[in-house]
């Protein structure tokens, strides 16, 4: 049995897929169910597909400000360049968007510590702290614009959980990351009952995760992963509000930033691959919150969340035979990283 069938099979019996069907299912569901078809297919039919173009291109250019924040992320552990990180990032996205469970997030982890011979858990604590950041920022961003163009519903309350949730892991991981050794101690103190190899191992892997956390000790570096990351946001707007534009939108660019928010926390509810299913709701009910028809709101969502996911698989398979690795070769990283932590 090959690593992807193994793969596949492990997915079909993992609930967390299972699971993420229902979510997409239900998100689905509850989309279409308030959406006019007819207005919608006359929105999809009439849009100004033209706009397509500098709006994937400017989620292209954002990719580099993300690069660019993940080397700062890094430098403890390699000095690499910006454009060294690029294609990994891209190839990160896009198997978070054919993958389920996020499983992106473990192939850049995989592809680091083949091409650069780094700890794969380190490389992944760099990444839980840049998604931490990135959803602090993002939700800083969403607030300041919110309190333009305001929050009702449902919506607001999804903010606020968000905005609980997030910050309360952020704060976790700062304190652990500024406190390794009382980190150590404890978890010490936890892995006692269980046999000695299986503790060093969890042991070895808490402290590889944790390496990888270390440049938020510094407010320096912090900072710099902070600004970067609201320079990314803000041109993925930007690439939101151009699509917008081709279906003669007129909200203004506050409204451009609440859906961001909105959407891509959104997708953190169990989904199939590429948040499929919450991220259309979400988008779609910001819009028709601030007044755009029913149609003419879904049409943008699936027309928005198409340009994210089609480019992006396309570039990262690009950059994949680039970097001469076959897609099939991606597909197992999850067991390199497990095996990993084995040792």
């Amino acid at each position: 049995m090959s690593a992807v069938d193994g793969l596949t099979r492990g997915w079909l019996r993992s609930g967390r897929l299972w699971l993420g069907l229902v979510g997409t299912a239900l998100f689905l569901g509850l989309f279409f169910a308030r959406t006019d078809l007819g207005e919608l297919w006359d929105a999809l039919r009439t849009a100004d597909y033209r706009w397509a173009l500098p709006a994937v291109a400017l989620w292209f250019v954002s990719a580099w400000f993300r690069s660019l924040r993940w080397g700062l992320l890094l430098r403890h552990l390699a000095q690499l360049g910006t454009m060294a990180l690029y294609p990994v990032l891209v190839i990160g996205y896009m198997a978070n968007n054919l993958l389920p469970a996020r499983l992106g997030e473990v192939v850049r982890a995989y592809i680091m510590g083949q091409r650069h011979g780094l700890s794969k858990m380190a490389v992944l604590g760099t990444i839980a702290a840049e998604r931490l950041v990135d959803a602090v920022v993002l939700l800083a961003l969403m607030a300041t614009a919110a309190a333009f163009v305001g929050l009702e519903g449902h919506l607001r309350v999804l903010s606020l959980l968000a905005a609980a949730v997030v910050v309360g892991a952020f704060a976790v991981v700062l304190w652990a990351a500024s406190h390794r050794g009382a980190v150590e101690t404890a978890l010490g103190f936890l892995l006692r009952p269980l046999p000695g190899p299986l503790a060093a191992r969890i042991q070895g892997a808490v402290d590889s995760f944790l390496a990888g956390t270390q440049a938020l000790r510094s407010p320096r570096l912090l900072a710099g992963v902070a600004a970067t990351g609201g320079v990314a946001w803000l041109l993925e707007a930007t690439m939101y509000y151009l699509v917008g534009r081709a279906f003669d939108l007129r909200e203004g660019f506050a409204i451009y930033l609440v859906l961001a928010g909105a959407a891509n926390l959104a997708i953190t509810v169990p989904s199939t691959s590429g948040g499929i299913g919450p991220f259309e709701w979400a988008s779609r009910e910001v819009l028709v919150a601030a007044g755009v028809a029913s149609g003419a709101a879904s049409a943008y969502a699936l027309a928005l969340h198409g340009l994210l996911l089609v480019p992006v698989i396309v570039a990262g398979l690009v950059f994949l035979w680039a970097v001469q690795l076959s897609p099939a070769r991606v597909l197992a990283p999850a067991r390199e990283v497990t095996m990993e932590v084995r040792e």
